[in-house]
């Protein structure tokens, strides 16, 4: 019923804007057909970035290119990956700035170091890839996302406790954290690790804060500093 009234106010609105063409007094129907196509993407795309921001808190900039976001949304879906975590990781990582270079060379929306693009490149033959450079930075990342909680998932450890082992492993190094034998004491590891997997907010809390264009970020930064 809803598709049939939209498809009404279409054809309705397509014939006021004078865009509706009669060929022996027939509708143009593929030109309905494009625009009802157009339509359904951009509602699509709305949705997921409405789920995107209520899950993961954040809101989505209007710099970064929504191919990007889409791309991020649909990996996350496909590896099984949470989609809070995975928009947190990318918040933090580089604050959705494809052009973000880290004081120790590691660049792009997943912050990848050059070693480390190379190695996981060459494993998931992401060269052979029909997208660009940004999108091959997003799906090494998430595939490393992947690799990382399933090593930690396969030695008998939590869902919960995986997810703890794998950004600490993800921000500080596989290596460091079984040296530790779990979080290793950096403040900027306990800092990310944190950031990401703090529990959702109360909806009214949550929905005050974005009416007023913060962040998670800034809203704990906010209550830290008493304001």
């Amino acid at each position: 019923m809803k598709k049939l009234i939209l498809l009404l106010i279409l054809l309705f609105s397509y014939y006021n804007d004078s865009a509706v063409s009669f060929t022996n007094s027939t509708v143009n129907v593929e030109r309905i057909q494009e625009k009802w196509i157009e339509h359904e993407r951009e509602m699509k795309l709305m949705h997921m970035i409405e789920e995107i921001e209520f899950q993961s808190e954040i809101k989505i900039p209007d710099y970064v290119d929504i191919k990007y976001i889409e791309f991020a949304y649909d990996q996350a879906k496909e590896l099984k990956l949470p989609i809070r975590t995975v928009f947190r990781l990318m918040y933090k990582e580089s604050n959705f700035r494809d052009t973000v270079v880290s004081r120790v060379g590691a660049y792009g929306f997943m912050q990848l170091m050059p070693d480390t693009r190379k190695y996981y490149g060459n494993i998931l033959n992401v060269d052979s890839l029909f997208v660009d450079e940004n999108q091959k930075n997003i799906y090494i990342g998430m595939n490393m996302l992947k690799i990382l909680y399933d090593y930690w998932t396969s030695r008998g450890n939590s869902n919960e406790y995986s997810w703890y082992l794998t950004l600490a492993s993800y921000n500080a190094g596989k290596g460091k954290v079984i040296k530790y034998q779990g979080i290793p004491p950096y403040k900027e590891t306990v800092d990310y690790v944190y950031f990401i997997l703090r529990e959702h907010r109360n909806p009214i809390e949550y929905t005050a804060s974005i009416d007023k264009n913060y962040n998670l970020y800034d809203y704990e930064n906010q209550n830290k500093n008493g304001t």
